[in-house]
């Protein structure tokens, strides 16, 4: 009988012991069920970065306003302003992400703007730049429509690019018609310059025709006893001739000559012929009481 009662409660322990068991494996199983269902939950969807540089083009701008709306996500573009080296110097975006929280970035510079990044995280969406260079303006409106007063400062600093751009444009064609302006006016001193050298020298040639009866002429044959007869000559007519530096080459011609001319009338010239190797082109003298002149002729 006690052997019996003692199977008994060896039994009811066994048994006591499978129920506490199957327990703890049910509780065990539940437990790796609800955490791997919080995992899959904290998994984020894909992450998009896109990057807008100073040469991005309206095309480029255009594939990632397409990229951004294949996500579900809200982005557009306007007052795009480009300089002379097609940089971008001036750009306003509008997004909205998935959960309806909308933003505004605007940047507006003479010069080239900094990297503008746009970076997707699923439902959001973000926009930063990479430096701090360039003047920019940015909004984030928490959930809902952009308000009014912030959708009001958006339209104005676009009217004030729009007004900026303008401005710069007029700066320039200001600056180029001073250019052409300045351009005209050099050629039209030139012009003067040209035209006051050729009467200088119509006016010389003029002079020298009036000479007829008293032109003398030098050539590179012309001896030492000729210059000092041509000297007594102009002496004999209250004349004052000289000339000095006298080089002849082996043939005996005049290579260079200096020749200096008073007309004992307030008119003294002083002028030098050739460059001491080549012989001289024939020296044209025409002198009187009021005009010295002297020329090289062929």
């Amino acid at each position: 009988m006690e052997t019996n009662i003692k199977r008994a409660i060896q039994y009811l322990s066994f048994f006591s012991f499978l129920i506490l068991f199957t327990f703890s494996l049910l509780s065990f199983s539940t437990k790796r069920v609800i955490s791997t269902t919080l995992e899959n939950n904290s998994v984020s969807g894909k992450e998009i970065t896109v990057v807008i540089t100073k040469k991005t083009t309206l095309e480029e701008l255009q594939k990632i306003k397409k990229q951004m709306e294949d996500e579900g996500l809200g982005f557009d573009y306007s007052d795009v302003v480009y300089n002379e080296k097609n940089e971008i110097i001036s750009i306003s975006i509008r997004y909205k992400d998935a959960n309806n929280n909308s933003g505004n970035y605007s940047v507006s510079s003479k010069n080239p703007i900094n990297d503008i990044v746009i970076v997707s995280e699923g439902s959001r969406i973000s926009v930063t730049s990479t430096g701090s260079s360039n003047q920019s303006f940015i909004s984030q409106g928490n959930k809902g429509q952009v308000s009014n007063d912030t959708e009001k400062t958006y339209n104005d600093r676009s009217e004030a690019m729009r007004q900026r751009s303008e401005q710069m444009e007029k700066e320039m064609e200001s600056q180029m018609n001073e250019m052409d302006q300045r351009q005209a006016e050099m050629i039209n001193r030139m012009q003067q310059r040209r035209d006051s050298i050729n009467k200088l020298n119509q006016n010389k040639a003029t002079s020298a025709s009036n000479f007829n009866g008293r032109s003398r002429l030098i050539t590179k044959n012309t001896s030492h006893s000729e210059l000092i007869e041509l000297q007594n000559n102009y002496d004999a007519e209250n004349i004052s001739f000289y000339y000095k530096n006298l080089e002849r080459n082996d043939n005996n011609e005049i290579t260079h000559i200096s020749i200096t001319i008073d007309n004992r009338n307030g008119s003294i010239s002083t002028s030098g012929f050739g460059n001491g190797k080549e012989a001289i082109k024939n020296i044209t003298l025409a002198v009187d009481k009021q005009h010295t002149i002297m020329k090289s002729t062929e």
